[in-house]
């Protein structure tokens, strides 16, 4: 029998509510370290780029094993995953407060950064696996929002947290909501459902099961992955150079004041967190999601040309950097529900951690290139390289893609 609208609406509310809640975690203890950065150098006497290596070291370990994390949700299941990988985060995050060394924080946020990759492979299995289809759109965007909500809260919650008591009574209270939001996750198992598609013992049988690794590497290097891959990769380049490096370009480009140009990127990234509302609720009115995410990267790679290239007020130039915020969040969603329509059924969490591999290289990579242009004084180049990013981004979603048996039909059934 099936559910009443009114029962699925709350069941997939639910279901949706305790997987962001976890995503929201995993992006708020990635930026849990930085803002104490300034009281761990003087504690620790070390160096800056000591403690930047700590981030180096976790992003670059995370990024590597999303992939084999990816064929682990795909063999065992996106539930027991998620949870170890929240525990894993909250309990080195708690235990960093007890540090009495630099290298002892280094080793824990470098595991925490391990049990950050379990987040992308295993939150997208479980929301197509539970959640109802004509809902996903929007789904996909609310789990990307309170990812961004996520990260714009630690800073502040963190630097709270220390003043009132201090930075080791602030990570300590940080990894214990994320046990508190452990044992909420583990208390809906039931309500969860994974993308997995159950080993069979005939041969018949077995040819409708997962992929085994072979096939799961022949899925991964496969044209329609490979490019989005190189979509997610693009699209990471072109965030980072915006998180990075457009303050300093407005600053040297239009002679803009510091703190006009801090509040141009604050309001960009309200913007985006806007348009990734927005863009949910789009992606489930179309199919057309390569359509969807070209037509927004195009505006907005026109809107930041205009900003490279053209003499405009300040005040007109933070409307159009805010509507390409909107832009770029727009996309977002689309760009999950393409990589959700090439995806085999049972290869929920190997595809998404391969592609979500592309996107932390890009966080790695492109940061060096715009610091590059921004060194050789031409600050215009970092709002050309992110039009660049961009047009290459959309020819990755515009280049015909062979069928692959992907999940655009109903995945609940």
């Amino acid at each position: 029998m099936e559910a009443s609208p009114a029962i699925s609406v709350r069941q997939d509310t639910k279901i949706l509510g305790v997987v962001s809640a976890g995503h929201f975690l995993s992006h708020f203890y990635l930026l849990t370290l930085p803002p104490l950065f300034f009281i761990l150098k003087s504690e620790f006497a070390v160096s800056y780029a000591a403690l930047g290596a700590i981030l180096t070291v976790s992003f670059a370990l995370s990024a590597v094993a999303q992939i084999p994390v990816g064929f682990l949700v795909d063999r065992i299941g996106a539930r027991i995953v998620l949870t170890t990988g929240l525990v894993i985060m909250a309990v080195c995050i708690g235990l960093m407060g007890f540090a009495a060394t630099y290298w002892q924080v280094l080793i824990l946020f470098t595991i925490a950064g391990i049990g950050h990759s379990v987040f992308h492979p295993a939150d997208y299995a479980i929301l197509t696996a539970s959640i109802e289809p004509s809902r996903m759109g929007r789904a996909f965007s609310i789990h990307t929002f309170s990812g961004h909500l996520g990260s714009a809260l630690a800073p502040a919650t963190v630097i709270f947290l220390a003043t009132v008591w201090n930075w080791r009574a602030a990570l300590f209270i940080a990894g214990a909501m994320g046990l508190v939001a452990t044992g909420v996750l583990a208390s809906q198992w039931n309500s969860l459902r994974d993308d997995v598609v159950p080993a069979k013992n005939t041969e018949a049988e077995t040819q409708v099961s997962g992929p085994g690794p072979k096939d799961g590497m022949a899925l991964l290097l496969s044209k329609p992955i490979l490019l989005f891959f190189l979509f997610f990769l693009m699209t990471s380049m072109t965030a980072s150079g915006v998180h990075a490096f457009l303050v300093v370009a407005l600053i040297e480009l239009h002679d803009m004041p510091l703190a006009l140009a801090s509040a141009t990127l604050t309001g960009y990234l309200i913007a985006s967190a806007a348009g990734i509302l927005l863009g949910g609720v789009f992606a489930d009115r179309t199919t057309r999601h390569d359509l969807q995410a070209a037509l927004a990267f195009t505006v907005s790679a026109l809107l930041i040309l205009v900003v490279a290239a053209a003499s405009l007020n300040l005040g007109l130039m933070i409307v159009v950097l805010v509507l390409a915020g909107l832009m770029q969040g727009i996309v977002r969603p689309a760009r999950d529900m393409m990589v959700r329509g090439a995806s085999p059924k049972g290869s929920m969490g190997k595809v998404f951690g391969f592609v979500s591999a592309g996107m932390a290289a890009g966080s790695a990579i492109s940061p060096m290139m715009f610091g590059f242009v921004m060194d050789l004084g031409r600050p215009e180049w970092v709002f050309y390289l992110m039009v660049i990013f961009m047009v290459v981004a959309i020819g990755t979603v515009m280049t015909p893609k062979e069928p692959s048996g992907g999940a655009a039909a109903d995945r609940r059934s």
